[in-house]
């Protein structure tokens, strides 16, 4: 229909102007013409969207209602504005411009999650689908970020790059400082990069699909399934919904907390207080390790802030777990308490819990985490009980350093010690966390906690000359051992090209500090012992490739290019290989 793709020329005018405005420094004239446009593009998709409701008789649902009520807000505002002012139009438009570019982002998000919609209906695979997304989202936000206004001195084009794959692929590793060399807005745009990098644009993209159109198709239903590696259909797109709706409440509870906790001398207004906890919230929950802090958490009025330490491990934490862990940890607790008041409140004797209500999956991750996060601290603190701890006067500081420690190798990024001044063995330990890395299905990277248990599991098998794998009262398939073998080597292959390339160009740079940033970059963690900022380009571009390939997974690009193969309905005699 005609109306359609009038409203996709208004959207990416709208996107147009959005760039040109906060993208370059505006004049007077500029500033009334760009109002002006804003007002004529909310009208326009207004009496669009309204006469497509009418002319093809489209039930005025819920959702037409909220994609509607904004801009018939606006206008009714702007009008009770101009009556009771007596003053031109115009003043009235401009009082409330606001107003208008909220309607403008969301002409913009309407536009952009119909475009998607249509890309999703080609024939293409869902691991291509994947893999494209990350790579047009680092596309526009490198672009973005080489604006005028989001720099202070500018910056160079693989500068750029490279700090938008850090933030899309959530590992946080920076060759220039984020404070000093960004403006608020180049900031926002990190900021933005690194919750579309957690969640996925997939996500995304259906939650807007979902929230504008009441309805998704069933292949984006297909991609949101290989993206959360879920094994059911039914109510995915509702889980879009609710996997974006927890996390904005858990980045919102988690920037309180800092809030309450910041040191509000630090900060010259309320906004940069609001930014500064937005930011490093998003951050810690989607395991990205940005911070605008020019020494991280290391920086001096945040050293031993252990409340805020605190605050920004649980996050990471939580957001490492994946979206399915946390969902289940829900109905289980539920349950729990189910069962509790049935049986101790009420007295009811015939009421039975479910049965299993905790998946295998959940009672690996957490079994594997836990144990992870013990072993962790431990280490921590015996290697640099005399080392980085030293200047934590208290127990109760060491203890909060050494369990952070522990917490922000599992893809974080965060530090609140100085990287350079650790031991040997902390950074080999340290390796070994990061290249393990968060859950599956959640905003961390590595191998996945999973992949590392099932390896270790079959580990004891085939000592114990067990022909299976089993958990918790279940048997483990062929095909995860499989997979997490694949994984495994696959992830050592990556990193040694990417060790071996840094390696030839970096003759000045100590091995174990190369490994370092290698581990860390394909486990999108962020750590680093203090070289990223020298590397040449040739090694960045080797970095940015690692962070990449990380993020989306080796094995999800190799289904992507490779054919699968047709199943045979035949086998060959088996014959063993020698394995000592």
């Amino acid at each position: 229909m005609w109306t359609r793709r009038v409203i996709q020329l208004f959207t990416l005018s709208a996107l147009g102007l959005v760039i040109y405005d906060f993208g370059f420094t505006q004049d007077l004239i500029k500033e009334i013409f760009l109002l002006n446009a804003y007002f004529f593009l909310t009208l326009a998709f207004t009496v669009l969207e309204s006469y497509r409701l009418y002319k093809r008789q489209i039930p005025f649902t819920f959702f037409y209602f909220v994609r509607l009520i904004l801009p018939f807000t606006a206008f009714t505002v702007i009008a009770i504005d101009w009556i009771v002012q007596q003053e031109s139009f115009r003043a009235a438009v401009v009082r409330n411009e606001g107003w208008f570019f909220a309607n403008i982002l969301l002409l913009v998000l309407y536009g952009m999650s119909n475009i998607a919609s249509k890309l999703y209906r080609r024939s293409f695979s869902p691991a291509v689908i994947f893999v494209s997304s990350f790579m047009i989202v680092i596309f526009f936000g490198t672009l973005f970020l080489m604006l005028p206004n989001a720099t202070n001195n500018g910056i160079r084009f693989i500068d750029a790059i490279f700090t938008i794959t850090s933030a899309v692929s959530v590992t946080g590793l920076a060759v220039v400082d984020t404070r000093a060399a960004f403006t608020t807005m180049g900031q926002s745009i990190i900021l933005v990069c690194i919750q579309l990098g957690g969640l996925g644009m997939l996500t995304l993209t259906a939650f807007f699909a979902y929230f504008f159109k009441g309805k998704s198709s069933y292949v984006e239903g297909l991609f949101i399934r290989d993206f959360l590696s879920s094994d059911q259909f039914e109510g995915l797109l509702g889980l879009a919904m609710k996997i974006v709706f927890l996390t904005f409440a858990i980045e919102l509870t988690g920037a309180f907390l800092i809030y309450i906790n910041l040191p509000k001398e630090e900060f010259s207004s309320f906004f940069d207080m609001v930014f500064f906890c937005t930011f490093h919230s998003v951050s810690a929950f989607c395991n990205a390790g940005f911070s605008t802090l020019t020494n991280g958490l290391y920086e001096a009025p945040f050293r031993f802030n252990y409340n805020i330490h605190l605050t920004i491990a649980f996050l990471i934490i939580i957001g490492g777990l994946g979206f399915s862990i946390m969902f289940n940890l829900f109905i289980l607790v539920k349950h729990t308490l189910t069962s509790w008041y049935k049986h101790f409140i009420v007295h009811l004797v015939f009421y039975r819990q479910a049965v299993r209500v905790a998946t295998l999956n959940t009672r690996v991750v957490i079994f594997t985490t836990v144990i992870l996060l013990i072993v962790g601290t431990i280490a921590f603190a015996f290697f640099e009980w005399d080392g980085v701890l030293q200047e934590h006067k208290t127990l109760w500081g060491k203890f909060v350093t050494a369990f952070f420690g522990s917490v922000t190798p599992r893809t974080a990024g965060f530090n609140t010690v100085n990287m350079t001044e650790l031991s040997r063995p902390t950074i080999l330990v340290t390796i070994l966390f990061m290249w393990i890395g968060a859950s599956p299905a959640s905003t961390g990277g590595g191998v996945k906690t999973s992949t590392f248990a099932i390896a270790l599991m079959n580990i004891f098998a085939v000592v114990r000359s067990k022909p299976r794998i089993e958990y918790a009262g279940r048997e483990i398939p062929q095909d995860s051992v499989n997979r997490a073998f694949a994984i495994i080597v696959l992830s050592w292959f990556v990193i040694g090209i990417g060790f071996t390339v840094i390696a030839q160009f970096e003759r000045n740079i100590p091995f174990l500090s190369i490994l370092f940033e290698c581990v860390s970059a394909y486990a999108t963690v962020g750590l680093s012992l203090g070289i990223t900022p020298q590397l040449s380009d040739i090694s960045k571009i080797t970095l940015i490739v690692v962070m990449f390939v990380g993020r989306v997974g080796a094995i999800t690009i190799l289904i992507g290019l490779i054919k699968d193969v047709d199943c045979k309905n035949y086998r060959y005699p088996r014959e063993s290989v020698l394995i000592n």
